[in-house]
């Protein structure tokens, strides 16, 4: 025990600050996948054999063998320095660690359970003396997916009792407003048409509706008790679904009086496992409904119609341009320009001459469907359809910006065929001098993830010149495409979006157009590494 102390110690100290940044690192992973236990171990699988703090643990535990000192020193060196050259996940990343109480929890217990785990493996060790640190750390960092999934699952009892106190608590905050809740649920187009009804509404009443994609139970809840306060007239609330039950637990807190359905299709086909039970999921909004309720579909996607046809408790109204039969709201002869789209909506009773500075075939259909629901609860249409006028693009949703001689369609996040192709169509009618697409295709769909991305591909070598498929995800698919339309070689390969941009800038001229359709969650691109900066990049 001669040698034990002080290097023990020091090792010791080096060790817990490198597991404290690579937490840091796979925390923002864990969050993104929401906690779920099962798709975080599918992530890390064995990623954590390939960091290099792992490998210097090991290389150092191999050279105590020929000079201790030496590998006292490329242990404590090597720890410090990944960890400082290790990107700040807070800071980074196309989606930041969010350092929530609930977050907080998890580091912090994630890390106690890593530090009795080092001590405990020192113990065990403890005859290989200072050796004992350095084999107990490379077993350690090995393990640190599974700290934060054994500290989450730790945690669960007291996130579910202080979820249940909350979620009581909104549901007192509701009950005292009662304001008249619209739902909308849909496989994409929600967030959309919930910052487009909630825009014409405010012109009836004061209406609330939460920015962005909040669309959880506890996101509903958090936005209920921190924004609606008394005189709110109208609430919209946005309703994602990953299973069956989904939405059931979301009218529960928020029971509808009126649901908009803008379409029922294949996103999280893998999630899901069939188009039926994605359907199932969607109808659980149009049950919520009560008697004499106002239902509305979408009847261009023949899940929403279904959905309607099979709903007969409440008023249902229905909307569209490509559907035959008759139908509540219609739209007609839409033609697309850099300021806007402008179209034709008739009614049953009425035609109106409608522009927008909005863009893309889906989310003018979404208007239709903001239109018809908020002329169903009371607005006056003539009001509603001068509203459209100062509706301004939802960020990254076929947002088109002009910067330094380029046309920028920011479609980011629309993952899905429709939002894809509204985008290519939008581009194809622009004057413009080159076109190119940047996109990692879409993703979640099952089997169907290969035919739909090598379709795609075909469309997009049809109208862009170059198209840079982002990372290896869809590449197969993306490469096929352009093949099958004779255009290989305009299709350009990067790793991840960082080098996307990188040739971009290398590439784009005045007068150029580019769109950044879909933008994949971090675990999804390959990247150099967990922790290095290419995969933790900001957006160019």
């Amino acid at each position: 025990m001669t040698e034990f102390w002080p290097w023990v110690p020091i090792l010791t100290g080096a060790f817990l600050y490198a597991a404290w940044r690579r937490l840091l690192a796979y925390l923002r992973y864990f969050q993104q996948e929401g906690y779920e236990h099962v798709r975080f171990l599918k992530w890390a699988n064995i990623r954590s054999l390939t960091d290099p703090a792992y490998w210097v643990a090991v290389a150092s535990g191999f050279l105590f063998l020929v000079d201790t000192l030496l590998a006292v020193v490329l242990f404590t060196v090597g720890m410090i320095v990944l960890g400082l050259v290790q990107p700040d996940p807070r800071t980074s990343g196309k989606i930041p660690l969010k350092l929530t109480w609930r977050a907080r929890r998890v580091l912090a217990v994630a890390m106690v359970l890593a530090a009795f785990a080092f001590v405990l493996l020192v113990r065990v060790f403890m005859e290989q003396e200072v050796r004992a640190p350095l084999v107990a750390a490379s077993f350690c960092l090995a393990l640190l997916p599974l700290c934060l999934i054994v500290a989450n699952a730790l945690l669960m009892p007291y996130e579910r009792s202080t979820q249940r106190y909350y979620y009581a608590e909104a549901k007192r905050q509701l009950a005292r407003v009662a304001p008249f809740v619209v739902g909308i649920t849909g496989s994409y187009g929600k967030s959309s048409a919930k910052a487009m009804l909630a825009h014409i509404l405010q012109f009836q009443a004061p209406t609330l509706a939460a920015s962005g994609s909040i669309n959880t139970v506890m996101g509903v809840t958090r936005h209920i008790r921190e924004d609606l306060v008394p005189g709110h007239r109208y609430m919209v609330v946005e309703m994602g679904a990953y299973a069956v039950g989904s939405i059931a637990r979301l009218c529960a807190l928020t029971p509808p009086h009126a649901g908009l359905v803008t379409a029922v299709g294949d996103m999280h086909l893998e999630r899901f496992g069939s188009t039926e039970a994605i359907y199932h999921a969607k109808s659980e909004l149009a049950k919520a409904v009560p008697p004499g309720g106002i239902l509305v579909c979408n009847a261009d996607s023949p899940n929403a119609l279904r959905m309607a046809r099979a709903t007969s408790h409440c008023r249902v109204f229905i909307y569209g341009e490509k559907h035959e039969g008759e139908l509540d709201t219609r739209i007609e002869q839409m033609r697309f320009t850099k300021q806007g789209t402008h179209f034709v909506l008739r009614t049953r009773d009425r035609a109106f001459t409608c522009f927008t500075p909005l863009l893309g075939r889906p989310i003018i259909l979404n208007l239709a469907g903001a239109f018809t629901m908020a002329v169903a609860v009371g607005a006056d249409p003539e009001i509603a359809v001068a509203s459209f006028r100062t509706l301004k693009p939802v960020s990254n949703r076929l947002e088109v910006v002009e910067d330094a001689g380029i046309t920028w369609i920011r479609d980011a996040y629309n993952s899905n065929q429709h939002g894809f192709r509204a985008a290519l169509e939008v581009a194809a009618d622009l004057p413009v001098k080159r076109r190119f697409l940047v996109t990692p295709g879409c993703i979640e769909l099952g089997a169907e993830q290969h035919p739909v991305n090598r379709s795609l591909s075909r469309e997009a070598a049809a109208i862009c010149d170059t198209t840079v498929v982002v990372s290896e995800i869809n590449r197969v698919a993306f490469v096929e495409g352009h093949r099958e339309a004779g255009r290989e070689d305009r299709l350009v390969a990067v790793p991840n979006r960082t080098e996307a941009f990188r040739w971009l800038h290398e590439h784009l001229q005045d007068g150029d157009l580019v769109i950044l359709e879909n933008d994949l969650p971090d675990l999804y691109e390959r990247t150099d590494g967990v922790f290095w900066p290419a995969s933790a990049g900001k957006a160019s």
